[in-house]
């Protein structure tokens, strides 16, 4: 009897090894791959499921393709998080262009009422402030500009940072397909030898003709 049958045999439940084995496995992957690069505040389960979904896409043999996955998926990641800074940045910017239309330029035509309620605009939100400035002739595209000019520097370190995150990653793009690729011919070469080694075997050794009565 052995200690599985035995452990049924009180009542006790039992492991699968299986499943344990694999809990194991994916405990030590996340050991080596070492910590996510997700900051306070940031979606864990968004990541993880991102993570599963494209690991599932991919469907990796080894070591290497997970090394792969894991680097497409936090490139990924920082790429989304780079272009959320770049709206909060430029958002800023506009904030900055609206305080300076108003303190500063005296080339658009506000007088002081109207200056005092897009003031008072600017306590509720931005798009509330924008919509107000358009209603009293001011373009949206002149307050994009200035708010461009404003945050320029950081504008370009941003987009720097998410060009070369986007080179890393199309790079690994490229590694992982052509792995699949090899893995794909690597099976067919198999699947041809296992055929043509049935077929050598049933032509060495013919049917026998029936015997006649």
């Amino acid at each position: 009897m052995t200690m599985q049958s035995a452990a049924r045999k009180r009542g006790r439940p039992t492991k699968n090894p299986k499943v344990q084995s694999s809990a194991e496995e994916s405990q030590t992957l996340e050991r080596f791959l070492g910590p996510t690069p997700l900051l306070y505040g940031e979606d864990e389960e968004g990541y993880k499921s991102f993570h599963d979904n494209f690991r599932k896409q991919i469907g990796p043999h080894d070591l290497v393709d997970e090394i792969y996955i894991r680097d497409v998926v936090d490139q990924t990641w920082e790429i989304h998080r780079l272009r959320q800074i770049r709206i909060g940045t430029m958002r800023k910017g506009q904030i900055q262009a609206v305080r300076q239309y108003l303190d500063f330029d005296q080339s658009i035509s506000l007088n002081s009422s109207q200056r005092d309620l897009v003031r008072n605009k600017m306590k509720l939100n931005l798009e509330s402030t924008l919509e107000c400035l358009q209603k009293f002739g001011v373009p949206l595209a002149d307050i994009n500009a200035r708010a461009f000019k404003n945050e320029s520097e950081m504008l370009f370190q941003i987009d720097q940072n998410m060009t070369r995150l986007e080179v890393r990653r199309n790079f690994t793009f490229r590694e992982l397909e052509r792995r699949k690729s090899f893995f794909a011919k690597k099976i067919i070469q198999v699947v041809n030898a296992i055929e043509e080694n049935e077929n050598s075997r049933t032509i060495s050794s013919p049917t026998p003709l029936a015997k006649e009565g």
